[in-house]
């Protein structure tokens, strides 16, 4: 009988020391945030930014897929000596506040707008995107065309390989929606961090057990983790591990989820940017884009392969990213004319900005 009873204290106990240490981690993350401030985004709360440097046009970095603004510490380290540059975090993830709209480019490009302003950063913007981050800058320049002087776009989102246009893949999208809702719960009681921890700050060993139990899917998902995180400084990574710790990473991941639909429908069918220079980093690792799929994103575009990178093309090849952003700033700013057919300058956005 005794047994039985220290059984049963041992279950219960366990999600209440979970909680426990849980809610002590979360303290301890918060300590984490500094340098950057926390900005009131009218209607949405308040985002996390992080501005270095000095030098117009203002660099503003937009992050990949529930990646946050640490994935761009060393690009913006790199910059800040001769720029102004900005990183943030969206609504939802990061050290930002949970989201309250739809997570699709022309919301998330308002809220960056207004959290611009209200930091007292103005325009012109030269904005880079990775990934889905390109979908929103590319809806930032053609909401606002006249705060954007030009636009690099690191391996953006590919929208007819995702639901609806894919339609193959949404059961695949439904899957990660229901595992992600899982893992809310599973990080409310710590179960995350253990295993966040173990991958980003220790040897790893718990975060490959619980991926072998996984089966082969959790395997080829711990695989990747480790690759892209292996690229990024050591630095950041307790950043990053506080950040998938949480439940309101998960919570954020959802609402991205969630969003892809429309975010796909709302960019496949969206009209290409007029009159502002784009550079497109592609991975050597991707098929390039054709001439008609950059015509359809932009009149003024430039494509770049980066033969030795995958996906995170900042994280495999930062040096040429630094290097196509100071082209491209040279390039608007009039200082160079590199034969892009790029049609403006710095000088002249600057104007059309004053003018609005």
């Amino acid at each position: 009988m005794r047994a039985l009873l220290g059984f049963f204290s041992l279950i219960l106990l366990l999600p209440l020391a979970g909680f426990l240490y849980q809610w002590l981690g979360g303290l301890f993350d918060r300590r984490l945030m500094v340098p950057g401030k926390l900005i009131p985004a009218p209607g949405q709360g308040r985002l996390y930014l992080l501005k270095m440097g000095r030098g117009a046009p203002t660099v503003v970095f937009e992050s990949g897929f529930v990646a946050t603004s640490l994935n761009w510490e060393h690009i913006q380290n790199a910059l800040c000596q001769e720029a102004q540059t900005v990183v943030y975090d969206r609504g939802g993830l990061g050290w930002s506040d949970c989201a309250s709209s739809e997570r699709t480019p022309t919301h998330i490009a308002v809220e960056l707008r207004a959290a611009l302003r209200a930091a007292g950063i103005e325009p012109p913007y030269l904005l880079v995107g990775h990934s889905f981050g390109g979908q929103i800058v590319r809806r930032y320049a053609l909401e606002f065309p006249a705060e954007v002087c030009g636009l690099v776009l690191v391996d953006p989102m590919r929208t007819w390989e995702w639901p609806p246009i894919n339609e193959p893949r949404r059961a695949t999208i439904q899957r990660a929606i229901k595992l992600t809702r899982l893992g809310v719960w599973i990080a409310r009681f710590g179960a995350a961090r253990l295993a966040v921890m173990s991958l980003l700050c220790r040897s790893g060993w718990l975060a490959h057990r619980l991926a072998q139990a996984a089966g082969q899917q959790g395997l080829y998902l711990f695989g990747r983790l480790t690759s892209e995180v292996g690229k990024m400084p050591p630095t950041v990574r307790p950043g990053i591990a506080a950040h998938w710790s949480g439940p309101a990473f998960y919570r954020g991941l959802l609402a991205h989820l969630e969003g892809l639909p429309a975010t796909v429908t709302e960019m496949h069918q969206a009209e290409a940017i007029q009159g502002i220079p784009v550079l497109i980093l592609t991975p050597g690792s991707a098929r390039p884009l054709s001439e008609d799929e950059q015509r359809a994103i932009a009149r003024d575009y430039r494509q770049i392969i980066a033969e030795n990178s995958e996906h995170w093309v900042h994280l495999d090849e930062p040096e040429l990213v630094v290097e196509a952003i100071r082209e491209l700033r040279r390039e608007v700013s009039g200082e160079t004319r590199s034969g892009y057919g790029f049609p403006h300058t710095f000088e002249e956005t600057a104007s059309a900005v004053s003018a609005d």
